[in-house]
């Protein structure tokens, strides 16, 4: 049993410091051996978990950081239904900002295209019923006031949010004010009507 424990650990230990990795940098720029660098371990290691090298890694990152957000956006989601959609959706985006950037553009823009097909479409299957449709489905609630389809609203509601954690750091605004304007720009527009 204390092989099996030190195997799932040892497991686990190289899943996190990947996952760090390839979100910080993306598929292309992350080689084994930065992962076997930092965990201090020979890169020949990594074939012991992970016997297809690289690309199978990647896709098990990916989808457990795809399943992981998705949980953890139905768990927010559930909490915070009996709000109006405005602090609602104040909250999601709180929490979204806790979580490791997504990076959905690289994502679909590099990392996929440099992944064997039938890898890229693993993780594409995951996509497909993960972070945007957990979103569209709280749009969904609002359908009678809604102008777009709830799955368009849920990538644009997205594209808005994921990028107050880089622009923050250059905004006389705290993260929560920044939060606020976005969603207030989100809703009503930037047009006074």
């Amino acid at each position: 049993m204390g092989k099996e424990v030190s195997k799932n650990s040892s497991r686990e230990a190289v899943i996190n410091v990947a996952q760090e990795l390839f979100a910080a940098r993306g598929y292309t720029s992350v080689t084994l051996k930065d992962i076997a660098e930092r965990l201090g371990i020979k890169q020949a290691s990594l074939y012991y978990h992970f016997p297809g090298g690289k690309e199978d890694l990647f896709v098990e990152v990916t989808i457990h950081h795809l399943e992981q957000r998705r949980q953890g956006l139905e768990q927010v989601i559930a909490k915070v239904s009996s709000l109006g959609l405005e602090d609602c959706l104040n909250q999601l985006a709180k929490w979204l900002l806790t979580q490791p950037p997504l990076h959905v553009s690289r994502l679909v823009d590099s990392d996929l295209p440099a992944l064997p097909k039938e890898k890229a479409a693993q993780i594409e299957s995951v996509m497909d019923r993960s972070v945007i449709p957990a979103i569209a489905e709280l749009f969904s609630r609002y359908q009678h006031g809604l102008r777009a389809e709830p799955f368009y609203i849920a990538a644009t509601f997205l594209a808005v949010i994921e990028p107050i954690r880089t622009f923050k750091q250059y905004s006389p605004n705290g993260e929560e004010q920044m939060i606020a304007k976005s969603i207030n720009l989100f809703l009503h527009g930037v047009v006074e009507k």
